[in-house]
C-alpha cells in the first residue's frame, strides 16, 4: 500500500479546503477508498512482474476490491453529484489502466489523467479559484514526468510483460523526453511564479529548478529522480496554495 500518496491526497484536501467539516471528511475518506482500490488492484495485475522484480505483495480478491470501490463512490454521491460524476471518471479509467492501458505506450497519460481529474474534484467540492488551474496543469506534468522515469526504471522487468513508452522509444529517447519534460517544467513554473508573485511559489520555483538543473548535469539517478518528483509535486501544491 502507498501509505504516502495517502497522506499527500489527505494533506492537499486539508490545505485545499481550509475548513473542518463533515464534507471534508466524507471527501478525505471517498478519497482515501478511491486511492485504496486504485492501488489494491493495480497491485492484482502487476503480480507477476512483483515477483520478478522480487516482490511479494498480498493482493485482495476483485469483488473486495470493488466492494471499496463501492464505498468509495457512495460516499462521494452523498457530498456532490459532480464530485461523483468525477470520481466515477476516475474510478473507470483506473480500471482502464490497469487492466490493459498499463500495458500500452499511452498509459502514462491516464495515470496522469486520474490525478488531474481529482484534483479538479477538489473544485466541485469546496469552489473553484485561480490557484486550481495551477495545480491541475502542475499535477499532471509532475506526473507525467514521474511516470515516464518510471518506466525507464523498469524497463528491465517490463519486458516481455509491458510495452511501455520505453520500451517503445528505447532507453535513450526516453533519457531525452525526461530531460525535455523538466525544461518544459522549469519554464512553466518560472511563468507561474511571476503571475502568480507568491513569495511561497517562488522560493519553491527556485528549489525545484536547482534539483532539476542537477538531474539534467547528471548529478544523480532516474531512480533518485522519481522520488523526488513525487516530494516536489507535493510541495509544490501546498505552495500554491499558501
Amino acid at each position: 500500500m502507498r501509505i504516502l500518496n495517502i497522506i499527500i491526497t489527505i494533506v492537499l484536501i486539508l490545505f485545499y479546503s481550509k475548513e473542518i467539516s463533515i464534507k471534508t471528511f466524507l471527501f478525505v475518506i471517498s478519497s482515501t477508498l478511491l486511492l485504496i482500490f486504485a492501488n489494491l488492484q493495480n497491485d492484482y495485475f502487476d503480480r507477476e512482474i512483483d515477483i520478478k522484480k522480487g516482490k511479494r505483495k498480498i493482493t485482495l480478491n476483485p469483488s473486495y476490491q470493488f466492494f471499496i470501490l463501492f464505498i468509495s463512490l457512495f460516499i462521494s454521491l452523498l457530498i456532490e453529484i459532480k464530485v461523483f460524476l468525477t470520481f466515477l471518471i476516475m474510478s473507470v479509467l483506473i480500471n482502464y489502466y490497469n487492466i490493459k492501458a498499463s500495458r500500452k505506450p499511452f498509459g502514462f497519460l491516464i495515470t496522469s489523467s486520474v490525478i488531474s481529474i481529482g484534483v479538479l474534484s477538489l473544485g466541485f467540492a469546496f469552489g473553484f479559484n485561480e490557484k486550481l488551474i495551477y495545480l491541475i496543469i502542475f499535477s499532471f506534468f509532475f506526473n507525467l514526468a514521474r511516470e515516464i522515469v518510471k518506466s525507464y526504471i523498469d524497463y528491465d522487468f517490463d519486458i516481455g510483460f509491458r510495452r511501455t513508452i520505453a520500451i517503445s522509444l528505447s532507453k535513450n529517447k526516453t533519457i531525452i523526453l525526461i530531460k525535455s519534460l523538466l525544461i518544459l517544467l522549469i519554464l512553466m513554473l518560472i511563468v507561474v511564479s511571476i503571475i502568480l508573485k507568491n513569495f511561497h511559489f517562488s522560493i519553491y520555483t527556485i528549489f525545484s529548478t536547482a534539483i532539476f538543473i542537477f538531474y539534467l548535469l547528471n548529478l544523480f539517478s532516474e531512480k533518485t529522480l522519481s522520488k523526488i518528483l513525487k516530494f516536489l509535486m507535493f510541495l509544490g501544491l501546498v505552495a500554491l496554495l499558501f
